[in-house]
């Protein structure tokens, strides 16, 4: 049961994260900058996508949606210090952390 909930919450993100993400984009050169100046749908996109890099890093099909709310937090607060830094380094340095 808890696979069928994963694989089902795994596809609606896939079709939103579509959506939000019409354009074609470099999630490796993405910046923060970039990230904070985007529309708040958009965010929600890289958010989706930024949780399910890290769960693929560790070879990780579960989601824990009050886990992945703190971590984007964390996130948010390394790019506000840091906003030239690229997405994927805030999301390394946040997970050494």
């Amino acid at each position: 049961m808890t696979r069928c909930v994963s694989i089902a919450i795994a596809l609606a993100c896939m079709g939103v994260t579509s959506q939000v993400l019409a354009a074609e984009v470099d999630m490796s050169k993405l910046t923060c900058k970039e990230v904070g100046a985007m529309p708040a749908a958009k965010t929600i996109g890289v958010a989706m996508w930024v949780n399910g890099y890290v769960h693929g890093k560790a070879g990780n099909a579960m989601i824990d949606g009050d886990k992945a709310h703190a971590n984007a937090e964390k996130v948010v607060a390394y790019c506000k210090s840091n906003s030239s830094s690229t997405l994927v380094d805030a999301i390394e340095a946040v997970s050494k952390s």
